[in-house]
């Protein structure tokens, strides 16, 4: 079993002010062969996430730490998200999240109530003065006059700037020849990314920073009509490919397999 613990840094025997820095953190068992990673987190207002947050790994544990501050005083509660805990053969297991709690001081003083405050005498009267919209006429006019050169000057026309040396386009990778020279894991990550990138220009909630399932879980929803068994079963073999699970003629079929899934998927939604 898994064990967290959560506790916050704070300022020797002081307690957070508002806008301080205050730092989250999460520790979590390793187990052996495994990575932890960070889920997504975007804290509900008052609370602001400052930066990405941190990993550090020592022995069987790994540290979490997360940049907040909060915006408002009071007594908060904060759901930090679960860790995700990546396994050998490129399993994924989501661990649940937990809440805590934290006290913030303001950083006003404090201020007696209305009821204790002395009156303050009853203010004189404003003497009202003439005005004229002769010294605004002058200004507009001397303004004029120093800015009509400076206008024209401006606007006149210079030499033209040569036009920039079109980009030349980008080669095609050459996957047969890293197939033959046993790069076939590179080949499977280039199908991927091409494949995931057109799954992403067609569903902005599938982007390529999801794993398969999650990927496949957001297609099911927005694009129920897509071919989405072949889909999955393409991309769970070309993350196979990439942790050289299956050889190299096959990631080139994969490769192939890929192109033409994202010709039928540009065809089918367009």
């Amino acid at each position: 079993m898994i064990l967290f613990l959560f506790h916050l840094l704070q300022q020797q025997a002081q307690l957070p002010t508002v806008g301080d820095t205050v730092w989250l953190k999460q520790t979590v068992s390793q187990p052996p062969g495994h990575v932890v990673r960070t889920s997504d987190w975007t804290p509900a207002d008052p609370v602001e996430l400052l930066g990405r947050p941190r990993v550090i790994a020592t022995g069987d544990s790994a540290e979490i730490t997360y940049p907040v501050v909060f915006w408002r005083p009071g007594h908060h509660t904060v759901d930090l998200p679960g860790p995700l805990l990546l396994g050998p053969g490129g399993t994924v297991d989501s661990l649940a999240g937990t809440r805590v709690t934290i006290d913030v001081r303001s950083v006003l003083p404090r201020v007696a109530n209305d009821s204790v405050l002395a009156p303050q005498p009853r203010a004189g009267l404003v003497a009202r003065r003439e005005t004229s919209v002769t010294p605004l006429a002058l200004l507009w006019l001397v303004t004029l006059l120093l800015l009509l050169p400076l206008h024209l000057w401006w606007r006149r026309r210079g030499k033209p700037v040569p036009a920039a040396p079109a980009t030349p386009p980008i080669p095609e990778p050459p996957l047969a020849r890293w197939a033959d020279d046993g790069e076939y894991r590179a080949v499977a990550t280039v199908a991927a990314a091409r494949l995931r990138a057109v799954v992403a220009q067609r569903v902005s909630a599938a982007h390529s920073g999801l794993d398969t399932g999650r990927l496949l879980s957001q297609l099911a929803a927005a694009r129920p009509s897509w071919p989405l068994d072949e889909l999955g079963d393409l991309l769970h073999a070309l993350d196979d490919a990439r942790f050289g699970q299956i050889g190299a003629a096959d990631a080139l079929e994969l490769s192939r397999a890929s192109v033409e899934m994202q010709e039928r998927l540009r065809r089918e939604a367009a």
